[in-house]
């Protein structure tokens, strides 16, 4: 009987799946990486939301998370959000619906982690509030009312 892959046949199923398989090899090579970047950055800018959310924070449609950071560790899990509002009037409401009380002018935090546009800059009129804290722990946030109306808030959710 006669082999119907014999010949020239057989060298170009041979060439055919080299191919394929240098193609799949750098699609894998090139395709993969980006993909589980977006994919880990989404999760962690959930992650980062779901804790603060889970602390108290209640966002409006109109609020915009412009960054975030998100560090589990069991169980004292934390994130860093900063959130732009509309105006200083929804972000001032943000803060109430969040239960965020007991404000002062702001002293020392702890934003060295955060790149310089995503930390409030030091100044007399910066403002500090937190949360009550319970068994899962509290929100804080600082914002500047004199720098944009107020409009930027800068939070730390920590569990506990």
């Amino acid at each position: 009987m006669d082999n119907p892959f014999r010949g020239r046949s057989t060298r170009w199923w041979a060439g055919a799946v080299a191919v394929v398989m240098v193609v799949g090899a750098l699609g894998l090579w090139f395709g993969v990486p980006p993909l589980y970047h977006s994919l880990s950055a989404r999760q962690a800018r959930k992650s980062a939301i779901s804790v603060a959310t889970y602390l108290g924070l209640h966002l409006a449609e109109s609020d915009l998370v412009v960054y975030y950071e998100h560090h589990p560790s069991f169980p004292d899990s934390s994130a860093y959000l900063v959130v732009e509002s509309e105006s200083g009037v929804s972000a001032r409401d943000m803060r109430r619906r969040s239960g965020l009380a007991s404000c002062h002018p702001a002293g020392s935090a702890d934003f060295a982690n955060a790149p310089p546009e995503y930390r409030p800059v030091k100044s007399p009129t910066l403002m500090s509030c937190k949360s009550v804290r319970t068994s899962h722990g509290f929100l804080s946030a600082e914002w500047d009312p004199a720098v944009d109306g107020g409009a930027r808030t800068y939070l730390w959710a920590t569990e506990m």
